[in-house]
Formats: C-alpha cells, structure tokens, sequence
C-alpha cells in the first residue's frame, strides 16, 4: 500500500484545480483501493471552509494542522530552498507516514525527507507571456525551474504539456510523467435531471454552453465578436443562446467581465450572451448534459475538465482549435481561437441544423469507465515508480 499525502489545490481561488484533486482522491479511492490510500493535509481555516466534503474520498478524515498553512509557499518556501527542506511540513508528513507527497506550486525543498511528485498544469506563462506582469511571469519561472531541476518527478496532464516541459525546461528530461486525468461522473444520474436544472435557470430547450471563468485566456471576447458578426448578417434570431457560467474575476484584468458584458449590452446580444453567475457543480454538469453543444474558444489549456466533463456526457463541443484540443477530443468540431468570423460559422453551422443524437447511457458509461481504469494506471504507475526509486 503506497500512502499519498497532498494539499488542497487552488487554496479555493481555482476551482479547476479543486475538481483536479477531488477527481484523483475519487479514482484513488475506488479503483487504486488496496494498492494506494490518500490522507489530505488541511490548514485550520481551509478545514473550516471546506468542511468534511473530502472525507468519503479519503482512507481517514483529512489531518488538520497548523503546519500546513503556508506549507511550501512565501516565507516557509524561501527557508526550504535555503535549508533544502520545509522542515516544518516534513515533520508532520512523516508523523502520519506518507509515502509520496504531491506537490503543486510549492516548494517543499530539495531535500525533503519523503518523495515528491510536482504536478505542473500546464505553461501557460510561456506561451502566452504577454499576459503576465513581469513579477508575475518570473515567480511563476524560478518555481518551475526549481521543480523540473530538483529532485522530484514532474506529473504532466497531457502530451502537449510534455513537449512545452522538455522545451522550456529541458533538465526536466527523464524525470516526466504524462497522466491523463478522468473525471468522477455518473452520466445516467446527471442527464436524468438535465432538463430539470435547464428549466431552474431559465435556459431554453437549445444552447450553447461555455462555463469557463472569465480569465483573459479564456477569450470571451471571440464570441461576443462571433455574435456581432451573426447579428449584422442578420442570423442571429436563428441562433440559439450562449450560456454561461463562472467565477468573474480575474487578477491579471479586473475589469474583463464588466467590459464583456458591457459590450454585448452595447450591441444588443444580451439574450445571446447570458451569464447565470457561478452556480452549483452539480448544475453546471446537468447544463453540460441538456446543451447542444459545449463551447471552449480558450487560447490554451492545460486538460480541460470541462471537456472531460462534455466527454463523459456524450455532449458534443465546439472547441478552439489549439494543440491540446485536439489531443483532448479529435472528434470535436475546431474554430480558430483569433477568428470570429471562424467561431460564427461554426455556431450557425451547429445551431441551425437538427440536435445531434447522443450515445446511449450504457454507451457513456462503458467509455468513462475505460477513461478512469487508464487514469488510475497511470496514477499508479507513477506512485510506484516513485516510491521504487528510493528504496
């Protein structure tokens, strides 16, 4: 039994990288059970604003600890990388006898007593570093470096992030692994109640749906131009609406969504362009189910979850057409992320036409079950590649 210890991902600003770590917890915890068990280090006040909706993932109710606050980060990661440890953090890890530790944007030291797998999401500051502020850019680099030159093995999401890796970082050669994650969903259970959460929130029988948070990346803005180029053909009435949801601050343009919203007020594509706010999960994989389409015009990803999710569903999407798309759903229908006149097309193309039939449940399930049985070998190749190493 391999025991692994990890952190909260996000430190609840990232709800990407939240659904990230309950859909490993959630694949360790039924197909890798017996071969490895999760124990989850919570910061007192993370303990208090998560409450114990980790717990039924977990071999044991999460380990609450003062000495998880500020573990790897700021202060506590400048004395790991002068000490080679967070000293702090490695005396509680070994109280509770884990046997690899993830790792994600921390730094817990060079020499840290117990293996560490660093998972790097993707690189995005290297590709598109225009949209980060120099301070930004470099904090973001130095950990990288520190991570793919240390002594720990770098966990990657997709084969797209493992060319940039061996690119930009090429110490990291022969210290990689490639994981494609799965997601933790039932797809009979949640298309059961898809027109249900559909009729909640006052969404029509067809749309679109692009549930991204509004990060600059995440190119909006394409589909309110999209949607201005319909309008002024003079197809829009045809077109059913997009439909959006999502968190709505971004610290990098805290203005972006109040502009976005501005502008499609400004041309009169409101109902086309409507923002239900950020709603419960479990809707926005019910609206994920009932749409025609999942819509995702980003400019990069690292392993989109909401593809994963319209995978798991039978929804069809309509997806930039950037490296990792194609990687993550060639079956997809591909627009060019800069060309608004591409995405238009593409959505009249999609929303005039009948909807498309989906999969049936038994389907759907068979192929998610394939997805997360690779997924958990994966997991599992890593932990024991990991742990082999140092014995």
């Amino acid at each position: 039994m391999i025991t692994v210890g990890f952190t909260l991902i996000g430190r609840r600003t990232w709800s990407g990288g939240e659904s990230y770590l309950r859909n490993m917890l959630s694949v360790i915890g039924s197909e890798l059970r017996g071969k490895v068990q999760a124990k989850l280090f919570l910061a007192p006040e993370q303990h208090s604003s998560i409450g114990a909706s980790f717990d039924h993932m977990l071999a044991a109710p999460a380990i609450v600890d003062d000495r998880v606050t500020g573990a790897g980060l700021g202060r506590r990661g400048l004395i790991a990388l002068a000490g080679g440890s967070d000293r702090a953090f490695a005396d509680l890890v070994a109280e509770q006898g884990i046997d690899v530790v993830f790792e994600v944007a921390q730094w817990f030291g060079n020499r840290f007593p117990v293996p560490v797998v660093s998972w790097i999401p993707d690189f995005q500051h290297r590709r598109l570093p225009h949209l980060f502020p120099r301070s930004a850019w470099w904090r973001r680099d130095v950990g990288y470096r520190l991570q793919t030159s240390g002594n720990r093995t770098i966990m990657l999401s997709s084969g797209d992030a493992l060319a940039d890796c061996k690119k930009f970082y090429p110490a990291s050669r022969n210290k990689t692994a490639v994981v494609r994650f799965a997601i933790d969903l039932d797809p009979a259970a949640i298309l059961a109640r898809a027109d249900e959460a559909r009729q909640a929130h006052g969404v029509p029988e067809r749309f679109f749906f692009l549930p991204n948070q509004f990060w600059v990346h995440k190119n909006h803005r394409l589909v309110v131009e999209a949607l201005k180029h319909i309008d002024q053909i003079g197809a829009l009435d045809s077109l059913p609406p997009i439909i959006l949801t999502g968190r709505t601050t971004d610290p990098r343009d805290p203005t972006l969504f109040k502009r976005l919203m501005e502008l499609a007020e400004t041309h009169r594509l409101g109902s086309h362009f409507r923002h239900l706010g950020l709603i419960p999960y479990d809707d926005v994989v019910a609206l994920i189910g009932a749409a025609d389409y999942l819509l995702n015009p980003s400019h990069f990803e690292g392993w989109s979850t909401t593809v994963e999710e319209a995978k798991s569903l039978g929804t069809p999407m309509l997806l930039s057409d950037i490296p990792l798309h194609r990687e993550q759903a060639p079956e997809s229908l591909f627009f060019a992320p800069d060309s608004a006149e591409a995405l238009a097309q593409r959505l009249l193309e999609a929303g005039q036409r009948p909807r498309l039939a989906r999969d049936s449940v038994a389907v759907l399930q068979s192929r998610q079950q394939m997805r997360r049985r690779d997924y958990a070998a994966a997991l599992l190749a890593l932990f024991e590649n990991v742990r082999g190493v140092t014995q």
